[in-house]
């Protein structure tokens, strides 16, 4: 049998039918919020109150359906399948990658990872439909066992809040996972430290800097311009602003 695990219901909609297998959306953003737990049980009801409580937007969309019911068909793929992980090497897809990675773990399956182009590595959107058939039949990157462990490893780091243990774990695999080094270093470029904010907020207090009268839109596409390899939303980062004060509450 073969599996798609998607980043998410925009490769989706895009998504070739030409391309046989299943289908799973990742509809999570779990470079966002909490994410360490004692077990799933616990792991689900966390990111649903968090989603809720910080995404209102969505209110006819229950969180346990939408996004909790999709991510665990991973779990029940069978034994002998081929999944497909279709990520992208921004840090919001790397984290929901090593998260998917963890929830195959122990079984006997083959992994393909498929990156988009190093011309566009942060998005599939530019992609069309020829584009993403030449992915799949050409340039998927089988990830071995030994590659998947690390990888559920440096989730288990990442749940932690350790950049540096995962870093010395990935750095024996960065020449059998090279998308992993860029990864590592945007996690830690992220992480506030000694009144630094972190790269997105200090990002965002810069573009307020010499733009303090500018709409959301604009500070969202010069978010993007200056810092695609975080992959933030446009939800993402309006929490941001509001946190930073530079958007209103009621925006």
């Amino acid at each position: 049998m073969i599996f798609h695990i998607l980043n998410g219901d925009a490769l989706l909609s895009q998504f070739p039918d030409e391309i046989p297998g299943e289908r799973i959306s990742f509809r999570e953003c779990l470079i966002d919020g909490p994410v360490k737990a004692n077990s799933m049980e616990e792991f689900w009801r966390m990111r649903k109150d968090f989603i809720e409580k910080s995404f209102p937007q969505n209110p006819e969309l229950d969180y346990s359906d939408y996004s909790q019911k999709e991510i665990e068909k991973i779990s029940r793929i069978p034994e002998g399948s081929h999944v497909y992980c279709w990520f992208e090497e921004d840090l919001f897809c790397q984290v929901n990658l090593w998260f998917s990675i963890s929830m195959l773990q122990g079984k006997e399956l083959k992994v393909l990872l498929v990156l988009p182009p190093p011309s566009s590595p942060f998005s599939f959107s530019y992609l069309d439909q020829k584009e993403l058939l030449e992915l799949y039949a050409h340039n998927p990157i089988k990830l071995e066992t030994e590659e998947r462990k690390v990888l559920k490893m440096v989730w288990a780091f990442f749940q932690n809040k350790n950049p540096e243990k995962a870093q010395k774990l990935a750095e024996k695999h960065f020449s059998y996972l090279p998308f992993l080094r860029r990864a590592l270093k945007f996690w830690e470029e992220m992480i506030p430290k000694n009144g630094y904010l972190g790269k997105p907020k200090e990002t965002l207090m810069a573009i307020h800097k010499t733009n303090p009268e500018a709409e959301f839109g604009f500070i969202f596409r010069e978010f993007q311009k200056r810092i695609p390899e975080y992959g933030f939303g446009d939800l993402q980062v309006l929490n941001m602003c509001r946190e930073l004060g530079i958007m209103k509450k009621n925006i």
